[in-house]
């Protein structure tokens, strides 16, 4: 049998990260991303655990090789998020000598310090950074989260990032970048292009939170646009936000709610036009699937939405500013050969982000790092 962590053997991989797709309070893209490359993983022959925080109903399982615990308390957010830190230390701090590399996803809510509290190799994966906008929601109060995520990543040795734009807001030049994807089968059944059909209407689809999502952005945009809004996912602002529909008169907003993979990519398919309005983002996964479907895109200007822009799928409206996204979104829905020709662009770039491609450079990453940390002890 290979020995486990050599060049052609499995390796034992643990990956902490708070989220999961399930968590009613915030699986949202992180969690779907460490699902789809640990799933590869697990198929590829590796033993792959994730521990993430507990919620309400949750139960460990397994899938084949895969296998996910949870930890912490399960009463509310904010004990399940504070205690998951506590819970994931200890859990490190047990059960490292079980496996070969630690893979700790960072937020500054709920950081396991796990480079401190094991001597074996750690990389710490960042998807985006926040930076004052923390300070702008939480006052003094942020003021800890703040230092934090600017300087939890010089902990570590080994860093991922989620994007180019990540890796410099981090300031971390060796960071190694590993991005979103979909599936290549998506792409490959995906409608060519834009089918217009006359009356495209305007899709969200993600986490309800208004200060993360700019979701109030786009329901004040709402009352300049004569055209559908369906906005899919569920979150805790889902309340807050059917009263500021209601408030606004707005008759053309419709809550879909939580959507399966299944009904999400029915969606992308229909003649629709994709609204991403974030304050901050890492890298908007729904955006990639949304290329992969053949979908115009329109994004808020910061700078990790960027790539969708530069690749020619999407147009960018100014964060926060509801006159500009609804002349934006106007714009684009009175012109249907815009439209077409974006969604072209669209399959052409989403055709090089599956997860197949970067789950197999991601597993040629994790093995380097084993290998440097079996050569480290050879030589101590």
């Amino acid at each position: 049998m290979p020995i486990s962590g050599s060049k052609c053997g499995p390796v034992r991989i643990l990956h902490l990260i708070y989220d999961h797709v399930r968590n009613p309070w915030v699986g949202g893209g992180g969690a779907v991303r460490v699902y789809e490359l640990c799933r590869r993983l697990a198929s590829r022959g590796h033993e792959v655990t994730v521990v993430s925080g507990r919620f309400p109903g949750v139960k460990d399982y397994s899938e084949g090789n895969l296998r996910y615990e949870f930890v912490g308390s399960s009463a509310n957010y904010i004990l399940s998020t504070f205690s998951y830190a506590f819970r994931a230390a200890q859990f490190v701090r047990k059960e490292a000598t079980r496996f070969d590399v630690i893979v700790e996803d960072f937020a500054p809510w709920n950081p396991a310090f796990s480079s401190l509290l094991t001597p074996r190799p750690v990389v710490l994966h960042v998807n985006h950074r926040e930076g004052a906008g923390i300070l702008r929601r939480w006052w003094l109060l942020g003021t800890p989260f703040y230092l934090i995520e600017k300087w939890y990543p010089r902990l570590f040795r080994n860093v991922t990032a989620l994007s180019e734009e990540t890796r410099r807001k981090i300031n971390v030049p060796a960071a190694f970048i590993v991005p979103a994807g979909i599936n290549s089968s998506m792409s490959d059944t995906a409608p060519e292009g834009v089918e217009a059909k006359g009356d495209p209407f305007i899709l969200y689809v993600g986490r309800l939170h208004i200060r993360n999502k700019g979701l109030d952005v786009l329901l004040s945009a709402m009352k300049r646009i004569d055209r559908r809004l369906v906005l899919a996912g569920r979150g805790r602002d889902e309340n807050r936000l059917k009263q500021i529909a209601e408030g606004l008169g707005l008759s053309n907003v419709e809550f879909a709610g939580f959507v399966s993979e299944e009904q999400k990519i029915a969606l992308l398919r229909e003649d629709c036009i994709l609204v991403l309005p974030s304050r901050f983002e890492g890298w908007g996964i729904v955006v990639l699937e949304a290329a992969a479907c053949g979908r115009p895109v329109i994004v808020s200007d910061i700078p990790e939405l960027r790539y969708a822009v530069k690749a020619g799928f999407a147009i960018s409206f100014k964060a926060g500013d509801a006159k500009d996204l609804a002349d934006k979104l106007n714009y684009l829905l009175g012109n249907e050969s815009l439209r077409r020709e974006m969604g072209l662009k669209a399959r052409a770039y989403a055709r090089s982000c599956t997860w197949d491609k970067i789950a197999a450079e991601y597993e040629q990453y994790l093995r380097g790092i084993v290998a440097a940390s079996d050569v480290h002890k050879r030589i101590a």
